[in-house]
């Protein structure tokens, strides 16, 4: 069962605030390798900056795009502007958007950090003197320092190494965020499923983790499609299905012109990931002009309207094709179509276009119930039985098979006749 999910669905699991000059090459640059092995989407800002955009724009965003910052208190942090900026940027998203803040304590003690003693009390000092005509800004940045000495963290010192402190880190993380180790049976099932997807965006959109390895699947909901024609009664009809995921599907009635389109953010998808975008639906048992469509999937920013129609790939609801081509059974007994794929890098090409069409045929097209368009990681199966046989060419199989067990016992009934009279005929003749 799909349950109602008002939270925003977090860019990046975790931030990384450090002093480069520190850490960078050394505890960031093994703390950060551990996170990503951990299947933990991180931002670090050496990775994920888009050339020729401006830090003081990028970092904010980044920073109110993640569930943690995870902040390395070092002794040179307080001398750079930069750190404090983004401090005290991470305290106001705790305050509110209730982030949650993990300091790390590195060769530093925390009560210096909360009352800006030792080397902080000289990197203050210099701040105070260049910045002298904005003491608010001097102030936002020492109550920043003050409460993240209060906020329960990691103490370098408290650990036997550097590789331990990391491992604490990174397990209990992971323990937040539902990622289950490799050693474990389920690996990467962060809490949810493709069997077990949330509503998002008032209920237009479900999302959920791939159980295999942690990435994001999200579905839109028929309402949340572009549907041409999709608000007049005579064509479609909008209704409730005890089987789908969501409040409404939509039903198509009939209509001469097909075009139904699925739009999507690539920053809400997981980042480095080939995707693959489906359409989710079931036919009618009386389904006409269906049998052969046309689908493309296209970065909106990357390609027109008019290279994407003509780079359309043919697909089918039945009949005969390829096996990239077909429909397969999920086992939700929903039916799936695949569209197209496209690999999601950084996640900042835009919106991502899933269009499926058929406007060059004019005729009748009816029977079609779509519950909506699926993004998922390409392996992902979300449960997809993969027998590719549609309902109806089930059935018509299934009769197939009758008529040649009828034919064949009909034929068997007939050699036995034949031979019971040649027997008796025989027998006459004796």
């Amino acid at each position: 069962m799909s349950h109602t999910f008002s939270s925003e669905i977090h860019k990046y699991d975790a931030f990384l605030s450090f002093r480069g000059e520190d850490t960078r090459r050394t505890f960031v640059s093994h703390l950060y390798n551990a996170l990503i092995q951990g299947r933990i989407d991180v931002f670090k800002d050496d990775e994920r900056l888009e050339t020729g955009k401006s830090i003081s724009d990028e970092l904010p965003k980044a920073i109110e795009e993640s569930k943690f910052a995870i902040v390395i208190f070092s002794e040179s942090y307080a001398s750079s502007k930069w750190c404090l900026d983004e401090l005290a940027h991470i305290i106001k998203c705790r305050k509110e958007l209730d982030q949650i803040v993990i300091p790390i304590f590195y060769n530093v003690d925390p009560s210096d950090v909360r009352h800006q003693t030792q080397t902080f009390a000289e990197s203050f000092s210099q701040h105070e003197e260049k910045y002298k005509d904005d003491i608010e800004k001097i102030q936002r940045w020492r109550d920043a320092f003050a409460e993240s000495g209060k906020i329960s963290g990691y103490h370098l010192q408290n650990y036997k190494d550097e590789a331990d402190c990391i491992k604490k880190v990174v397990d209990n993380l992971m323990s937040s965020l539902h990622i289950k180790s490799d050693d474990d049976d389920d690996a990467g099932d962060r809490g949810m499923d493709a069997e077990s997807p949330i509503l998002i965006d008032e209920g237009k959109m479900s999302f959920s983790r791939d159980k295999k390895t942690g990435k994001k699947c999200f579905m839109i909901a028929a309402r949340g499609l572009d549907i041409e024609w999709s608000n007049t009664p005579d064509y479609w009809e909008w209704l409730p299905h005890s089987d789908s995921r969501f409040g409404e599907v939509a039903k198509l009635k009939w209509v001469c012109w097909l075009d139904i389109r699925g739009k999507i953010e690539t920053r809400r998808l997981s980042k480095r990931t080939k995707y693959v975008a489906y359409l989710v639906f079931k036919l009618e048992d009386k389904f006409h002009g269906l049998e052969t469509v046309n689908a493309v999937v296209r970065f909106v920013d990357s390609m027109s309207v008019k290279e994407a129609e003509q780079r359309a790939s043919v697909v089918h609801f039945a009949g005969q094709g390829s096996r990239e081509t077909l429909p397969f059974k999920r086992a939700d007994g929903w039916m799936e179509l695949k569209m197209g794929d496209f690999f999601n890098d950084a996640g900042e090409d835009g919106d991502v276009d899933a269009r499926l069409m058929e406007t060059q045929r004019l005729e009748a097209k009816g029977g079609l119930i779509i519950q909506g368009v699926e993004f998922r990681p390409e392996g992902s199966r979300s449960g997809v039985s993969r027998s590719g046989v549609p309902p109806r060419m089930k059935k018509r199989r299934i009769l197939l098979l009758l008529c040649l067990i009828v034919l064949v016992l009909f034929a068997l009934i007939q050699v036995l006749l034949y031979m019971a009279l040649l027997d008796e005929r025989i027998n006459r003749e004796n």
